[in-house]
């Protein structure tokens, strides 16, 4: 296991304590001002085959602002990364859910979106975050789930290479950037990208 990817478990392990759709961080001492991002609802919408730390920094990151995190899937249950010998817990059920319970999405990549996108359930939940103007992360693989929830025609927005005819495609503009924004949509390419991409979310997040 990599170091980075394992000091991300440990944050995640030994900072969160994750109940329902509630997410106590590592800033749970904190004053209430000092957490920008407390009482945001963000879903992580993965499954099996997620990669580590594209799924994990995120999650460290809005539970230590604040964020109340739930893993959606198209099933409840542990799955496992497939770069690393790690898994996460999925909370819900997509099927469970509805946009109105969430302010914010993201995607990670890994080899999950090609098969979450299949499920019905996810992609219709996706759909309808993006559609009601929440904010939206996609990274390296995740914007293939957007793909398929027909939202990304006449959008600006980036992704690992291999996503990119895809993408045009669909009607969507590539750029070969590391993070992009497009309205309540941010993407970004590749793990490297992920203080950047994790930036401007936050940013986002916060407007």
């Amino acid at each position: 296991m990599r170091s980075g990817v394992l000091m991300a478990f440990v944050i995640v392990l030994c900072g969160m304590v994750v109940s329902g759709c509630q997410a106590v961080g590592l800033a749970g001492d904190r004053a209430p001002e000092a957490l920008p991002l407390q009482g945001v609802r963000v879903a992580i919408l993965t499954g099996e085959g997620f990669h580590s730390t594209e799924a994990m920094m995120p999650l460290a990151m809005l539970a230590n602002r604040g964020a109340g995190v739930t893993v959606v899937g198209p099933a409840t249950g542990r799955i496992t990364a497939y770069n690393e010998d790690v898994d996460l817990l999925v909370h819900r059920a997509a099927a469970d859910v509805s946009a109105d319970d969430f302010d914010a999405l993201v995607l990670p990549g890994g080899t999950a979106p090609g098969d979450i996108r299949q499920n019905d359930d996810v992609v219709a939940l996706a759909q309808a975050i993006y559609e009601a103007g929440k904010p939206v992360a996609a990274i390296c693989h995740g914007p293939l789930v957007l793909v398929s929830a027909g939202v990304v025609e006449g959008c600006t927005m980036t992704g690992i290479s291999g996503v990119a005819d895809e993408l045009r495609e669909a009607g969507a503009t590539y750029q070969d950037e590391a993070v992009v924004r497009d309205g309540n949509l941010v993407t970004s390419r590749l793990p490297n990208d992920i203080p950047d991409w994790l930036a401007a979310f936050e940013a986002l997040l916060t407007e």
